[in-house]
């Protein structure tokens, strides 16, 4: 994995909810931001720039007060619950360096599995979406990314669904 010398000089940065990302997306587009390297796919993290100061990004992840809304739903509760391990992963990270994923399933204790098996089913949605294996799913599908497309039972149906021609009419 990436290890940085001046991990412990970059600040981290929590991209909270829908609208944020997508003002990220649209400045990386612009090229106000840049991109430099993703560092775990699994968690959705990355190196980003902007004015040649580095910074460490966590993606995708909602905004801090959505399980407040979401009535403190066990679901929502568990996902706010990750972003919130996963921010301490990364500030480890930049505390010792290392493996970012290892600094962060670390801070996920019995959640890491849960979040890697997401991860790797994240792959097989944006396959059956866009035909192509891909850990990002295109922004009116966002909200896919905690889906419980890791269950056996969940992909069997997206692959009826699909085949059907019903599964994009759905999502």
């Amino acid at each position: 994995g990436y290890q940085s010398a001046d991990a412990n000089a970059m600040g981290c940065v929590y991209i909270a909810g829908g609208t944020c990302q997508a003002a990220f997306e649209k400045a990386i587009k612009m090229e106000i931001i840049t991109r430099e390297v993703c560092l775990s796919a699994t968690h959705d993290i990355s190196i980003t720039s902007i004015g040649g100061k580095r910074f460490i990004v966590l993606e995708h992840a909602p905004h801090p007060s959505w399980h407040l809304v979401m009535g403190r739903e066990p679901k929502a509760v568990r996902i706010f619950k990750e972003t919130m391990c996963t921010l301490n992963g990364m500030r480890r990270w930049c505390a010792v360096g290392g493996d970012i994923g290892a600094c962060v399933d670390v801070a996920l204790g019995d959640l890491a599995q849960l979040v890697a098996e997401r991860a790797i089913a994240r792959t097989f949605v944006t396959e059956l979406l866009y035909g192509v294996r891909t850990d990002r799913f295109e922004p009116r599908h966002a909200h896919l990314r905690h889906m419980d497309a890791h269950k056996p039972e969940v992909q069997a149906l997206m692959t009826k669904w699909h085949g059907a021609s019903v599964l994009h009419s759905i999502l």
